[in-house]
């Protein structure tokens, strides 16, 4: 069996994202409902202490918006619920709270903290 002489790659490079490109094609935008917005929305008894650890937690909502909240670490999953039931008055009250990664992993005890259930910087869906 003969084996082919190596040959170093001669094609041109390209940046993906890079505004260069020459298909002409335009750029896909993102609707304004997937936006992040930040949201300053407190829920009734919850109080973010700046001089205790804390994080900010994504929320992607069921309708497809989404927030970023920050919470202290001793804050619960509860809290949580709590802050996105304060958010979304008309919404309905039956809902789960997934972690996004892999695997998925379903919030069921409200009296965890964000730390024992290693939600800081993370991504939580709101599943009907």
């Amino acid at each position: 069996v003969q084996e082919k002489p190596h040959v170093p790659f001669q094609g041109v490079g390209r940046t993906l994202g890079s505004a260069s490109g020459s298909s002409g094609a335009p750029e896909p935008r993102v609707p304004s409902s997937a936006q992040c917005s930040i949201s300053g929305i407190s829920s009734p008894g919850l109080s973010v202490d700046p001089s205790l650890p804390s994080t900010a937690i994504q929320l992607r909502l069921s309708d497809g918006t989404r927030m970023v909240a920050r919470f202290n670490y001793h804050h619960t999953v509860g809290d949580v619920r709590a802050f996105l039931d304060a958010a979304r008055p008309g919404s309905a009250r039956s809902y789960q709270l997934q972690v996004m990664g892999f695997p998925p992993k379903l919030l069921t005890d409200s009296a965890q903290t964000i730390e024992q259930a290693g939600l800081a910087n993370s991504v939580l869906v709101q599943k009907p």
